[in-house]
């Protein structure tokens, strides 16, 4: 079996990722070419405290992807955000999305109580339940949440 090896990314080169955007657009996911382009931009560099980009690579290749942001639909610093989760068809099945959602939470659970993310796919709401997150209560534009502390954190809605 081959190594998986998931490293933060401090500065991240679009090229190296060009791969899984043009499989992604082909399934009809825009959200890695939007990562890009939101990086590229400025406008979410995964460089605030508590945030984080991964990369899940195989022998110098990318094969998966995901971040961590601040919740930026909740007005709370106790919220975080899985964003921009996606891995190679190739490598599904195989662990890679575990291993990544596994090194995103433990960052979360160092400055969040609370884990966010939305998703629309069948497949990748199995997946999280098996990895223990709950869908109810639900939020708008949340689907899938997972209590990071002891004690339920449930965010204020603001109007």
């Amino acid at each position: 079996m081959e190594q998986i090896v998931i490293a933060r990314i401090l500065e991240l080169e679009p090229e190296s990722i060009h791969h899984l955007v043009k499989e992604s657009l082909s399934q009809g996911f825009r959200f890695v070419e939007r990562l890009i382009r939101e990086y590229c931009t400025g406008l979410n560099c995964f460089d605030r405290s508590g945030e984080m980009l991964l990369a899940a690579s195989v022998q110098g290749t990318v094969v998966g992807i995901g971040g961590l942001n601040r919740d930026p639909y909740f007005n709370d610093l106790k919220v975080g955000r899985l964003r921009h989760l996606y891995v190679g068809s190739d490598w599904r099945r195989r662990g890679v999305g575990c291993l990544l959602v596994t090194q995103l939470v433990h960052e979360a659970s160092q400055h969040y109580q609370l884990l966010t993310l939305r998703t629309d796919t069948p497949a990748a709401n199995e997946f999280y339940q098996k990895l223990g997150f709950k869908t109810h209560p639900r939020w708008e534009h949340t689907t899938h949440h997972l209590q990071l502390g002891q004690i339920e954190y449930y965010p204020a809605i603001l109007h």
